[in-house]
């Protein structure tokens, strides 16, 4: 009975780690979830259409976001500042989201993305305009 209920909680254990979480920076993690606050950094993972993970992050100014599209997502993402797959300026917003292309992602790249201000950003693909994420940047 013993050794059936460990082996239960190491399944238990292992399914909820390969589910994601929290990454901070310098760690092991990885993968293609995304996650809350961390120590330095957060990770945001794409599926062929939309994010995987949570859609909210939360950072400190100075601070990057890892943007992963794993090599089997099968998905080319260009992601901007707006929302509905629609470019929106945001001051303060890293100048990688602006109109002239936005950020482009095929399949297997990851770019993390320093926010140097604080402030909320909403970030969407012009690909797939269901594809929302919202960054907030504390000081």
């Amino acid at each position: 009975m013993r050794k059936s209920a460990f082996i239960l909680f190491a399944i238990f254990v292992f399914a909820l780690a390969a589910c994601g979480g929290t990454t901070a920076g310098g760690g092991g993690g990885g993968g293609s979830s995304s996650t809350g606050t961390t120590g330095n950094s957060a990770t945001i993972g794409m599926a062929a259409t939309s994010f995987s993970g949570s859609t909210n992050v939360t950072i400190k100014a100075g601070q990057s976001v890892t943007f992963n599209d794993p090599s089997s997502s099968g998905g080319t993402h260009d992601l901007v500042t707006g929302t509905h797959g629609m470019f929106t300026a945001a001051q303060g917003a890293p100048s990688e989201f602006s109109p002239s292309g936005g950020v482009v992602f095929n399949p297997g790249d990851t770019k993390a993305i320093t926010f140097p201000t604080a402030g909320t950003f909403k970030i969407t693909c012009t690909i797939h305009p269901s594809m929302q994420v919202t960054i907030t940047v504390t000081p």
